[in-house]
């Protein structure tokens, strides 16, 4: 049986490592420079991001448009056989049930701390739900 080997508490070294490969993030950096007029904010061109859908072979370039309008969602699900449509509605019911537990989970929170009050709230802000630190 193999055993572990002891070392002293100062044999032990600290290695801290980036968990994202400087390459990869280089890579993804220069794709969002692409497709974004700013890295950090602002609205993606649609067109751009097309052309790097085709350039990577994710998207066939047979394809102009990649919009679908809600008729066409519904005409598409209604087609389905049954059996995909009981799974898809099953899949949206687990999904959904989730997110509404995940967001009752978190509250707005304020707590008596030396000196004052701290805490958060939570508030919706363009579809995501964000947290503002109480001073």
């Amino acid at each position: 049986m193999t055993m572990l080997n002891r070392i002293s508490p100062s044999q032990v070294t600290m290695e801290v490592k980036d968990p994202v490969d400087t390459t990869a993030l280089a890579q993804a950096k220069d794709i969002i420079s692409q497709i974004r007029s700013s890295i950090t904010s602002g609205p993606v061109d649609a067109d751009k991001l097309l052309a790097i859908g085709h350039k990577f072979g994710d998207i066939p370039t047979s394809n102009s448009s990649y919009i679908i309008s809600s008729q066409q969602c519904k005409d598409a699900f209604d087609s389905l056989p049954p059996e995909e449509m009981k799974a898809l509605i099953a899949i949206h019911h687990r999904i959904q049930t989730f997110a509404q537990a995940q967001r009752r989970s978190v509250v707005d929170m304020e707590m008596d701390i030396p000196g004052g009050k701290a805490g958060h709230t939570v508030s919706p802000c363009r579809g995501i739900y964000t947290f503002s630190s109480c001073p």
